[in-house]
């Protein structure tokens, strides 16, 4: 199988840029190969590779004035209230709804718009997994987190074991109970949040964190990020031919 390389530029935590590239890479060692060559086919109108459109998307969505921007406090999604930062709306809402019109793009022949959207999408997922996205705080090490991450992600790449199916349920002591399935993009967001959530609690609520901290939940974050951003990925392009309908969500 060929492999494809993306440009390089350089890399951010808040761009995702590189992690499009890894997380190809993932598909490619499950030998989802459909799915690979997918991701690095041309828009048939401009003739882009695919994966770079992904990747640009995933960068404008940190970036004001972009396009593509995605209100800061919509990138957070607490696992039980469902909550972003300070409203309403997390990023499981946006993220439901940038699939319902990524999926719509695509149909329509507008393959290269959608997958700047699917690259929009894919940030989201791939920020839940920074455990202060899912405990709603800018604070409590995550400036520091993301920096440390940024210079030091590649040593806990993975380059398979990407997670395709699953279903998942969480319960809290007063009984209430989390049910999450791989066919709701919804839940793909909130399992996230449910798996980083205890990560905060343990190595970063108390306070005390150091570059130590980082390099303790590091194992966690990069190897969730690149085989759950697989998984996305697989179940997009899956539900994309067999003609699954996405619930509309609350795209921006």
């Amino acid at each position: 199988m060929k492999r494809f390389i993306i440009f390089q530029p350089r890399f951010q935590i808040a761009g995702h840029m590189e992690l499009v590239e890894a997380t190809a890479e993932v598909l490619l060692g499950d030998g989802k190969t459909a799915a690979y060559q997918r991701l690095f086919s041309k828009d048939p109108q401009t003739g882009a590779v695919l994966a770079e459109l992904v990747a640009r998307g995933s960068r404008d969505a940190d970036l004001p004035y972009s396009g593509g921007y995605i209100l800061t406090l919509w990138h957070f999604h607490h696992p039980w209230s469902h909550r972003g930062y300070l409203c309403g709306k997390s990023s499981a809402d946006v993220f439901a709804g940038l699939c319902a019109r990524t999926q719509k793009l695509w149909q329509a022949g507008e393959v290269g718009r959608a997958a700047w959207q699917l690259g929009r999408a894919l940030h989201l997922l791939q920020d839940i997994f920074i455990p202060q996205h899912s405990a709603l705080t800018g604070l409590k090490g995550h400036a520091a987190l993301e920096k440390w991450l940024t210079n030091n992600w590649q040593k806990y790449r993975v380059k398979s074991g990407g997670h395709y199916s699953w279903s998942r349920e969480f319960c809290r002591e007063d009984g209430t109970c989390h049910r999450l399935k791989s066919q709701s993009f919804y839940d793909w967001i909130d399992l996230g949040g449910h798996l980083s959530f205890p990560w905060f609690e343990h190595y970063f609520a108390k306070g005390g964190f150091t570059e130590e901290t980082s390099r303790e939940v590091a194992p966690l974050i990069i190897p969730h990020v690149l085989r759950f951003s697989a998984g996305f990925l697989q179940k997009f392009f899956t539900d994309l031919a067999a003609g699954t309908g996405i619930r509309e969500g609350k795209a921006v």
